[in-house]
């Protein structure tokens, strides 16, 4: 058996030393990334969940917008002057451009890309119903007021705008 002297001892120590540095260099280095992955993942998320608060605001006020289209529109009872119609355009138009300028790939979940898709398309027809003046619409189609049928064709665009405004409200309420 021999026997270490204190040169050689020294230098085991130092070896022993230097390899635990190492190890604790790599698992100090690989903790600092875990906790910036971390950090990254909840900004991401924080941001996901605030575009989404956004998405759903602009939504609810394209819904209250279409809403309030579809009552003066079917309503003969409320006259809707050139004014109050151009200002609804012009609302709808900025409303749906603030909608488009929102990142979808950034929102979150599937779910919220999907309801945005939905108010895109309810958008598309409704601007289309807006291009008729109603004053074309004073005549009548079977006994029925052209206003009234004209009326009930923006129902199914304001509902599908709601219930995509509200699940959009959902997915911010269960994002996590």
């Amino acid at each position: 058996m021999t026997t270490l002297t204190s040169f050689e001892w020294a230098a085991w120590v130092q070896a022993i030393g230097s390899i635990v540095a190492i190890f604790a260099a790599i698992s100090i280095s690989a903790w600092q990334n875990h906790i910036d992955n971390s950090r990254r993942t909840m900004e991401q998320r924080g941001y996901s969940k605030r575009l989404m608060s956004v998405t759903h605001k602009i939504a609810y006020d394209i819904y209250l917008t279409l809403h309030n289209i579809e009552q003066l529109r079917s309503n003969p009872l409320k006259n809707e002057t050139r004014q109050m119609r151009d200002f609804n355009r012009s609302k709808l138009s900025r409303l749906e451009k603030a909608l488009q300028a929102i990142p979808l790939h950034n929102l979150g979940t599937i779910t919220a890309i999907e309801q945005v898709m939905i108010i895109f398309s309810q958008l598309e027809t409704a601007n289309t119903l807006l291009a008729p003046e109603p004053a074309d619409m004073k005549h009548h189609i079977d006994h029925v007021p052209c206003s009234e049928i004209y009326g009930r064709s923006w129902r199914p665009i304001v509902e599908a705008c709601r219930v995509a405004s509200y699940t959009l409200r959902g997915e911010i309420l269960n994002y996590t």
